[in-house]
């Protein structure tokens, strides 16, 4: 058995090379990497003395050189994430992370740069390198990436690897699950058509760029559900009551100065996400709007903030925990072979009522 030499925990100024190793035995390199991979033939004798020096000089095999060099795949399914901004992108990618871990893989988390000037360039090159490292496969939820780093991917899938894509579609042939904004919205303006109101207006971010941009996909789908709705009862868009905000906290602030300085108001309000509604209710609560008679308020995602605002928020759930349980379960069912065609799941919210809507006041 190989025992550590004694200076075999000694720092080191860079990390070893398997050229310093096999400059120090006096041998070729390619003999070195006999020794790591069991392939070729060399004595016993030598390959402990290799072994044996490796430890003494601190010398690691990298892992991904080795799985290159078998031409092996690894143990790993790698998650891809574009967005940590919030606790529900946060909280999936941490389950998923979890979840996966559990089965026994190993699950590094990569998130592709969205603001280099050489964007393409720059994700096509993370892709490559992820290929190249051939894991068993990418599950992502990233709807802002370009083109060459989707020529990546669909080479990935040709070489056998599995791409699953959760919460918005990419272009690829391969497994989506869902979460489908479009009735989440069009859910939450039904609800206050219900409840008697007419006039009603819809918080989300700013569009970026030109409407066709994908980054802005989600406000397009949650666009076409509210017009949905309103279409259903006989109304129009008012396009004073879009509000097109910053996002989180400091959007919901924007969002109160707009309303405050309108001289007709909408008596409901659709808001994304629950933090952007909870600024929105505070900053209108303190210029004295009383909530829900002046103004009733429906959230998205129903995060636990919701529960907490000083209005308890009625929501439009996004069920985190549905989408994570599909996308683990369809990971299973590829990673065992199965070989049917793509699938796409769809996973819809539920209205959870609180006391932020009321009827309008007459």
């Amino acid at each position: 058995m190989l025992t550590s030499p004694e200076n075999s925990t000694q720092p080191t100024s860079r990390a070893r090379t398997i050229q310093d190793l096999a400059d120090k035995l006096g041998i070729h390199k390619s003999t070195v990497s006999v020794a790591f991979s069991g392939k070729g033939r060399i004595s016993d004798s030598m390959r402990e003395k290799i072994l044996s020096m490796a430890l003494e000089m601190g010398y690691e095999p990298d892992p991904v050189a080795q799985r290159l060099a078998n031409r092996s795949k690894s143990n790993m399914v790698c998650l891809c994430s574009g967005a940590f901004g919030d606790r529900i992108w946060s909280d999936k990618i941490s389950f998923l992370q979890n979840y996966i871990s559990i089965m026994g893989y190993e699950v590094p988390i990569y998130t592709p740069p969205k603001a280099a000037h050489n964007q393409a360039e720059v994700q096509a090159t993370l892709f490559r390198n992820l290929r190249r490292q051939r894991p068993l496969a990418i599950v992502l939820a990233v709807y802002s990436l370009h083109e060459a780093a989707f020529v990546e991917l669909e080479q990935y899938q040709k070489e056998g690897g599995i791409v699953i894509s959760y919460d918005l579609p990419v272009p690829l042939d391969c497994d989506h699950i869902i979460f489908d904004r479009e009735d989440n919205a069009y859910q939450g303006a039904r609800y206050l058509l219900e409840q008697g109101h007419r006039h009603i207006g819809i918080g989300m971010s700013r569009v970026k760029g030109s409407p066709t941009d994908p980054r802005n996909m989600t406000q397009v789908l949650r666009l076409q559900g509210f017009r949905r709705a309103l279409s259903e009862y006989g109304e129009a868009m008012h396009n004073e009551w879009l509000f097109a905000n910053v996002s989180m906290e400091r959007g919901g602030g924007e969002m109160a100065r707009h309303f405050l300085e309108l001289k007709e108001r909408p008596t409901g309000l659709c808001i994304v996400n629950d933090y952007v509604a909870l600024a929105c209710m505070v900053e209108l609560m303190r210029a004295g709007v009383k909530l829900p008679e002046e103004v009733s308020m429906i959230g998205h995602d129903n995060q636990p903030i919701a529960s907490f605002c000083p209005i308890p928020l009625t929501c439009v759930s996004q069920p985190s925990e549905d989408i994570v349980d599909a996308v683990v379960k369809q990971l299973g069912v590829r990673l065992s072979g199965d070989t049917q065609p793509p699938q796409t799941i769809t996973i819809r919210g539920q209205i959870i009522e609180r006391q932020s809507v009321t009827a309008p006041m007459n």
